[in-house]
């Protein structure tokens, strides 16, 4: 079956790629095949100058295949036709090579060299040409590096030139570094931004210019930094040096969409006037919390930036503006605009299901208020109802499943702390959250009612890139009210050992945990988007639970159950300790193509009141996200391989994991990228469970027991959402001993080894 779909689909993929171009070429064109960078210096970094090349080769699937420019080649030269210019618009026209554009690249890569310090650097094109195909070499000459030998500074303002010297230890430049015109210029930006942050309003990034003597010496430079814009302004009265004052402060509150509104209210808090038009109310606190601009001080450009930063968390406001008026005094007044959003919002959706075969359907009706206390506080609630017909039950009456929910949840847009002073919660910038959850399910084998609470923080750090979230208490309470005598007499009443997690995963049961969750990312770039881009991604947490009830029961000297555990309210609570890390990379090849891979680990340790981590801390292995050529919950821990379908997902988790991903995207055509992989991983348990053989964490034979699977895949990118189609193929099964059922990948058979998977959003 595997060779009637791989054999045809590399013959299409060959004729493609051997389709000829010559058609489409005129006298005298050339075929552009190759286009190196190459310098007489090794140890350089050449993917700069590669980004210059303004006469790329034609794209390749997977940095291999010419499939696009063996699709257009598959149209005729006869553009009125349809057929062609459809397979045109598919595919890739031929890129051939032009003088012009291989000229304007090297001048290009001489200057970027020159801006690096090699000053005399210049770049050799060499072009060679065969049957109507060429190929260039840009070879880059650096020639020596020039190092800055001394820097001095010439500005012609007392107080500027003071600054200036207060702040040199922040400076870029510094006597031996190479004469990099990027950092030259950065440390412009470096003076200028210091300027707006101490006041000087009116000073441009022009006033400040360099002067370079090559004569110091072989290879050396001596720097001049001047700051003279009086010097080379042609009327030097036009330049500004003043310092500005933030005089009178006044912020306008508009209404959503309110094209002509009215003057509501005026309100004049802590020396500025608020004033309200239309409709909208939001406190004078907490728009005066979000201000960093005060009454008062010196102009300072970042204290603009930050009062941005907070108004776009506040969920109330659609936009804002901030505008300066001077009013010849060296004063600025300062005008803020808010514009609200639309107040109250209601929403649906209507969904399908697929559970293992098992078809359903799910609705949910959600309401949103942006400004329940007038302080841009956002209250949601969502209600969802779910059925789903399930199928190949034997013992039960009712053959159905139900599942109703009702969450509501409160955002506020600052950081709340009980009983600490207003004062210290204006300088606390983040999210606080509030949020109760009630779920009823009610299947045919027992019914279950959870209830979860959670109060957390939210906030990020510099430059929005590092992100913070601190559930500071978090309650989870699960009740069994009720359970089928069949499933009970099968399971949860059997002596077997397999069912023991089974037992512990169907009692009442009470959580109550502290987590704390860091992500960094090096890109500004939403993760969902293919476009190749050098970024990586770290995140890491920690997770607490039971603690606190621990202690409480001893101090309360609470009588140990019959298993050994404490009991609040007849109800045992979970204790335990989690930490997850997580890797995720992206490095791009070109344009078209790009590496990602992805690395994680996590444990989970049962402790103190219980030796069963509850099923929902626990990890699976496999599915879209995972080591995809298992479904979801089918691999692991270890070589434990399943007997009954129908409930070892229970006994397929564990509290160790390793996960590695690797996998090479490419852009194909329209709206269509593909992909190729290689997952790798499994779970394990730290502790030697009989419902469980061969899962247990050994470090002398986990080696032998990690999953293996490769495969390729599809993706819709529609810009808001991603749709991934993924066909993946078992290469290595743990839970086999032979060599043929071990190393699948050595006799692949597609009714045992394929698995395909559907998700939104990319694997990582």
């Amino acid at each position: 079956m595997a060779k009637k779909i791989i054999i045809p689909a590399l013959v299409l993929l060959l004729t493609l790629t051997g389709c000829s171009s010559e058609k489409f070429l005129k006298e005298g064109d050339y075929l552009l095949t190759s286009a190196k960078v190459t310098s007489d210096d090794k140890s350089a970094d050449l993917s700069p100058y590669r980004d210059m090349v303004k006469q790329s080769t034609n794209s390749k699937w997977f940095n291999l295949l010419n499939v696009p420019l063996g699709i257009y080649c598959l149209s005729g030269t006869d553009s009125t036709k349809g057929i062609n210019r459809f397979f045109q618009r598919l595919g890739e026209a031929p890129v051939t090579y032009q003088p012009q554009k291989a000229q304007a690249t090297a001048i290009q890569m001489t200057g970027t060299a020159i801006n690096l310090g090699y000053l005399q650097a210049y770049t050799d094109t060499h072009v060679s040409t065969h049957q109507h195909k060429a190929r260039i070499n840009y070879h880059i000459h650096p020639g020596p590096l020039y190092k800055i030998r001394s820097i001095d500074y010439r500005v012609d303002d007392a107080e500027i030139d003071s600054l200036i010297q207060q702040n040199r230890k922040q400076s870029l430049l510094s006597p031996g570094m190479p004469c990099n015109a990027h950092t030259l210029d950065a440390e412009r930006d470096r003076i200028i931004n210091l300027l707006y942050q101490n006041g000087y309003y009116k000073v441009l990034k022009k006033y400040i210019y360099y002067d370079v003597d090559s004569t110091a010496g072989p290879n050396n430079l001596d720097l001049t930094l001047n700051f003279c814009g009086k010097s080379i302004a042609e009327d030097s009265t036009l330049v500004d040096y003043n310092r500005y004052w933030i005089g009178n402060i006044t912020v306008n509150v508009k209404g959503y969409e309110d094209t002509d509104p009215q003057l509501r209210d005026s309100i004049k808090y802590r020396g500025i006037w608020i004033r309200y038009f239309g409709s909208s109310i939001i406190r004078p606190n907490v728009i005066y919390s979000q201000l960093e601009i005060q009454r008062g001080s010196f102009y300072n450009q970042e204290s603009v930036r930050r009062t941005y930063d907070n108004l776009s968390r506040l969920q109330l406001l659609h936009n804002s503006s901030i505008h300066f008026t001077d009013n010849g005094n060296g004063i600025l007044n300062t005008e803020i605009t808010l514009n609200t959003n639309k107040l109250n919002q209601i929403s649906a959706e209507l969904e399908g299901t697929n559970t293992s075969g098992d078809l359903g359907m799910a609705s949910s009706v959600s309401f949103t208020h942006r400004n329940l206390f007038h302080g841009s506080e956002t209250w949601s609630t969502k209600a969802k109802a779910a059925f789903e017909a399930i199928r190949g039950l034997e013992g039960y009456s009712d053959q159905n499943f139900f599942e109703f929910s009702l969450e509501t949840k409160v955002a506020f847009p600052r950081i709340i702390i009980p009983f600490l002073p207003e004062r210290k919660r204006i300088t606390l910038h983040g999210n606080s959250e509030i949020s109760l959850q009630y779920t009823t399910q009610q299947r045919p084998e027992f019914h279950r009612r959870v209830l979860t609470a959670l109060w957390s923080y939210k906030w990020n750090g510099k430059r929005n890139k590092h992100q913070h979230k601190l559930d500071a208490i978090g309650l989870n309470y699960v009740y069994m009210p009720w359970i089928s005598k069949t499933f009970r007499e099968d399971y949860l009443d059997n002596n077997n050992d397999r069912f023991a997690i089974v037992k512990y995963s169907y009692e009442n049961l009470f959580i109550l945990n502290t987590a704390y969750n860091f992500i960094y990312n090096s890109s500004d770039k939403s993760r969902h988007s293919i476009s190749p881009q050098k970024s990586y991604q770290i995140h890491y947490g920690i997770e607490s639970a039971g603690n606190s009830l621990y202690l409480l029961s001893k101090a309360l000297n609470i009588k140990k159950d019959s298993e050994n555990r404490y009991n609040l309210f007849n109800v045992a609570f979970a204790q335990y300790l989690k930490i997850d890390a997580d890797y995720a990379c992206s490095i791009p090849l070109n344009k078209n193509n790009t590496l990602a891979m992805r690395g994680a680990v996590g444990l989970v340790l049962p402790y103190g009141n219980n030796t069963i981590v509850p099923y929902e801390k626990r990890y699976f292995a496999g599915g879209a996200n995972s080591v995809r050529g298992w479904s979801v919950r089918e691999l692991g821990p270890g070589s434990f391989k399943g007997e009954d379908g129908k409930i070892d997902f229970i006994n397929h988790t564990g509290n160790l994991k390793l996960l590695f991903n690797l996998e090479l995207r490419s852009y194909l055509i329209w709206k269509l990228s593909g992909a190729l992989f290689v997952d790798a991983g499994n779970i394990w348990t730290t502790r030697n469970y009989a419902a469980q053989p061969g899962g247990q964490f050994q470090l002398d034979t986990f080696y032998k027991q990690i999953a293996a699977s490769y495969g390729c895949g599809f993706r819709f990118n529609f810009d808001y959402f991603i749709l991934r189609f993924d066909m993946a193929m078992k290469a290595i099964s743990p839970y086999y001993n032979s060599e043929k059922e071990h190393y699948p990948f050595l006799s692949p058979r597609l009714k045992r080894d394929f698995t395909f998977h559907f998700a939104v959003g990319l694997p990582f």
